[in-house]
């Protein structure tokens, strides 16, 4: 039996606001979404393409509004469990690169939100980490951040898990991140995909401050447009494929893979 699903950085809510295209185009039976206004009223709005939200998870605060992770699953597919937002403990260096990222207004503290669900189909559960990490820090320091987690979830490997979501995973040491993950048996579904965060260079795209838009440009010429940040591991379920859908609304592309459970 075959199921989907799909992460998206919505950009501060802005690619939420236009998600119809993609969920009637591809509809996914899960959505694994950061970025998200965590406003009621915004997060109902998928209801009327027939998604139920499972949960969500603050993760920081912009020009007053909430933002976080919301993950939303189709109900005649899957049946909701329980959920948790894993409590990752920090640590010094941790307290200086929020400090500094604080400093320079992109203040985006890690999240990672766990979702039980039941594969009506099959009986099968599944258990999907929705995860947006932080963002001024070194990949060692996300990949402490990464096994936390893994470490609070303590499920059976015999159980099916989806890891996936907003990394913010700089491109060097990757070996790094590929050996954590085969420590737990997790598996890379996004392999194939070499970007998936692209910057408008005349900002039309992103609602950056000016030092953010300085440091982007800084980042796409340093990396040669190869700024891969959204990841989605797996184990106990088969992956038959793995796309990333070609629109620009946010400065993240959105990520679909298909699994069979």
């Amino acid at each position: 039996m075959n199921f989907s699903l799909l992460t998206y950085n919505t950009l501060f809510n802005r690619a939420f606001l236009q998600l119809d295209s993609i969920v009637d185009k591809y509809q996914p039976d899960i959505l694994c979404l950061q970025e998200v206004s965590t406003d009621n009223s915004n997060l109902r709005l998928l209801e009327t393409k027939g998604y139920t939200l499972a949960d969500y998870s603050n993760s920081f605060i912009r020009l007053a509004n909430i933002y976080g992770v919301a993950t939303y699953y189709n109900s005649q597919k899957f049946r909701f469990i329980q959920s948790d937002s894993l409590a990752i403990s920090g640590n010094l260096t941790e307290f200086f690169y929020t400090l500094f990222q604080t400093l320079a207004g992109v203040n985006k503290p890690k999240t990672v939100l766990r979702t039980d669900f039941v594969h009506k189909a099959t009986g099968k559960q599944l258990t999907v980490c929705n995860a947006h990490l932080i963002v001024v820090a070194s990949n060692a320091l996300r990949v402490i951040h990464i096994n936390k987690a893994l470490k609070l979830l303590n499920i059976d490997k015999k159980i099916p898990l989806i890891m996936g979501g907003d990394f913010n995973y700089l491109p060097y040491r990757r070996k790094r991140l590929e050996k954590l993950m085969k420590k737990y048996g997790l598996v890379e579904a996004t392999k194939n995909i070499r970007q998936t965060l692209d910057f408008s260079l005349t900002g039309k795209k992103e609602d950056y401050t000016p030092l953010q838009h300085a440091v982007m440009k800084i980042l796409d010429k340093l990396f040669s447009h190869k700024m891969k940040n959204d990841y989605l591991f797996y184990r106990g379920v088969k992956l038959k494929k793995t796309e990333r859908i070609e629109v620009r609304i946010s400065d993240h592309y959105p990520i679909l893979s298909t699994f069979s459970i």
